[in-house]
């Protein structure tokens, strides 16, 4: 009977101890996926921000071609493209030949490569056929939706095409580059829902209107 007795306390004990471990466990893993998606966030998001905000308009290309905004979606989720021209990518280091400007374009993967955010990377040294060439990269992971928004001066828009622009409601002719680029941003498993995160860049290099520069 002592030693139906000891057994049946030790059980409960072992079992009592197992339920902790396995509990702590799965909290520390919890804890170590949520610390990667943010981490993951907060990587991308600044880097595309520091690329966006370095964004400008070559001097003898034309207007509309050198900073390209697409809204599209894939599998219900936002999967936006955009091109543009800018001067914060990496640079060469002082033993080989640098670049002052680089041509980027952010894009979210299908099939195969779904969950990745790609870049394609190329320096900027000819205005003939801009973002067809370069090496293209992954730089994140279980990205489940990629959106840019472009703000105009007077409301945020999905697409930033210059043309449709151009042709569109507005009254004076709209800047080349707009003033600002939101980047919302959905982070997560396959399996799970994503986690959310935005950021906003703005772009210095954007002309701004006479009357904003004289009450700057």
């Amino acid at each position: 009977m002592e030693i139906l007795i000891a057994v049946t306390l030790g059980s409960v004990i072992l079992a009592s101890l197992y339920g902790s471990y396995h509990m702590v466990v799965k909290t520390t893993a919890n804890y170590s996926r949520v610390s990667d998606l943010y981490q993951t966030a907060r990587i991308v998001l600044d880097t595309m921000a520091r690329e966006i905000s370095g964004a400008y308009q070559p001097l003898f290309a034309e207007k509309g071609e050198m900073f390209v905004g697409e809204e599209q979606w894939f599998a219900g989720r936002e999967n936006d493209t955009l091109r543009m021209v800018t001067t914060t990518c990496l640079q060469g280091s002082e033993e080989e030949l640098g670049y002052d400007s680089y041509e980027i374009s952010y894009y979210l993967g299908t099939g195969e490569d779904a969950g990745l955010l790609l870049m394609r990377m190329s320096p900027y040294y000819s205005l003939e056929e801009p973002f067809e060439n370069g090496e293209e990269m992954a730089i994140a992971e279980n990205i489940r939706a990629l959106n840019f928004q472009y703000y105009d001066g007077e409301e945020w828009r999905e697409n930033w095409i210059w043309e449709d622009l151009a042709m569109g409601e507005m009254e004076e002719e709209p800047p080349v580059l707009p003033f600002g680029v939101r980047i919302p941003l959905a982070v997560g498993l396959p399996d799970e829902e994503p986690v959310r995160f935005t950021t906003t860049a703005f772009l210095p290099m954007t002309p701004r209107p006479e009357e904003e520069e004289e009450e700057f």
